[in-house]
């Protein structure tokens, strides 16, 4: 044991004398050893620099060793770049929150090195918007256009990284539209005298562009055309301006009686029934398609069934499902008699476009159940509706984990 002892102490003492014969650690220009191997020229020489990297510091965000994640980053993309923009943390304490900035995909508006824009930029700001939000191509073809969205000053009503407002908008309500537009007798008197400061405009109008005036959305209840707003609402001099007549169920069951009835019974219902409301997902004034809709498309759907946004366009945030596929081809948006809202039975619903796989393929149906759940086997069985892990939307491993989760003697053979 003494001798073990010597040993060590031995070994400690003579990379002690090693290291004391070194010679000091020398200044690196990082900068120059860097750029051996890194061209990063370009980058350098744009107009608006990253300090640290203009001014060769970079270690400051990568180890030159060796390190946890990739591009040798000291940290994951989003917490290395609040360590310095730390005026960014009470923003992301906001509970919206821009999808790139809440997966750290900081780069991908802010080339980490530098960029001939403002604020770091890749591109113009309406740019990176567009490149994200396919939307906009559509709205731009549109003969009426806002000013602030025609001019590309998206963020002249929307915050960029967060926001305490849905749609990440700069304030709520009307609040944001009076910023640029003053609420007056006149205007108030446009608007059938209607206490506009407590609206929200967009119920009426496309904040982005329409194709009639005065941004008026695309479809237009036929009530709210004609200007017989007393078919819902009480007078403007009311004790309650422009107040409800009957509760929202009952005053859409008035024309759309067939409808909310079905919605009401269904076994599994939607919004509706569920305690929601028709306008959760339909404008009474004006909205998108001959349904009213308060978004486009399967927008209204993303925007309750989307928990990481609808224009994220990351894999998993929204559906995936590939093809000329709407919500409503599968679905049932008023409810129905099965569950997932399915418009029909599971495997009927999917055979319609996947029709040569069910002449091959597994026994589906109410004669074959699910070992695991004692449910009829259906296409959910093994595929995921929207998004799985692994290739043809499948909950595990074709190979052998799939078919192993049921076929517990196939798995007992391969040990």
């Amino acid at each position: 044991m003494n001798a073990m002892r010597w040993i060590v102490a031995g070994v400690v003492l003579g990379a002690a004398a090693a290291a004391a014969e070194l010679p000091p650690a020398q200044a690196v220009d990082q900068r120059e050893v860097c750029l051996q191997c890194h061209d990063l020229a370009d980058a350098l020489a744009a107009r608006v620099p990253h300090p640290p990297a203009a001014r060769g510091e970079c270690t400051s965000c990568h180890n030159p060793h060796v390190a946890r994640f990739e591009k040798l980053l000291r940290a994951q993309p989003g917490p290395l770049c609040v360590k310095c923009h730390q005026e960014l943390a009470a923003e992301l304490a906001r509970p919206e929150v821009h999808a790139p900035v809440a997966e750290g995909r900081c780069a991908t508006c802010h080339p980490p090195h530098g960029a001939d824009h403002a604020g770091l930029l890749a591109r113009p700001a309406a740019e990176l918007c567009r490149s994200c939000h396919g939307e906009v191509e559509a709205w731009q073809q549109r003969q009426v256009r806002h000013e602030p969205f025609a001019r590309g000053r998206c963020a002249v009503c929307h915050e960029p990284h967060a926001s305490a407002n849905a749609r990440l908008l700069k304030a709520e309500g009307s609040r944001v539209c009076t910023g640029c537009h003053t609420i007056d007798d006149a205007f108030r008197q446009r608007h059938g005298g209607y206490p506009v400061e407590r609206a929200a405009c967009q119920t009426c109008h496309d904040p982005h562009a329409s194709s009639r005036k005065g941004l008026m959305r695309e479809t237009v209840h036929a009530p709210f055309a004609q200007g017989a707003c007393g078919t819902c609402h009480a007078a403007g001099s009311a004790a309650e301006p422009f107040a409800l007549l009957k509760p929202q169920r009952e005053l859409c069951g008035d024309c759309h009686a067939a409808e909310v009835a079905a919605s009401l019974a269904a076994p599994f219902p939607h919004v509706s029934a569920g305690g929601g409301e028709c306008t959760d997902c339909h404008n009474p004034h004006a909205g998108e398609g001959e349904a009213l809709l308060q978004r486009e498309g399967d927008a209204t759907c993303l925007a309750c069934h989307d928990p990481g946004g609808a224009s994220s366009g990351q894999p998993g945030r929204h559906v995936t499902h590939t093809g000329d596929v709407a919500c409503a081809s599968c679905h049932a948006p008023h409810g129905g008699e099965r569950p997932l809202l399915f418009a029909r039975d599971q495997v009927e619903v999917c055979g319609e476009c996947h029709e040569h796989q069910h002449g091959i393929t597994h026994p589906l149906g109410e004669s074959t159940l699910d070992p695991r759940s004692s449910n009829p086997m259906d296409c959910g069985s093994c595929h995921g509706i929207h998004f799985a892990p692994y290739p043809k939307y499948m909950h595990a491993s074709e190979s052998r984990d799939l078919c192993v989760g049921c076929h517990k003697d196939i798995g007992r053979r391969g040990q």
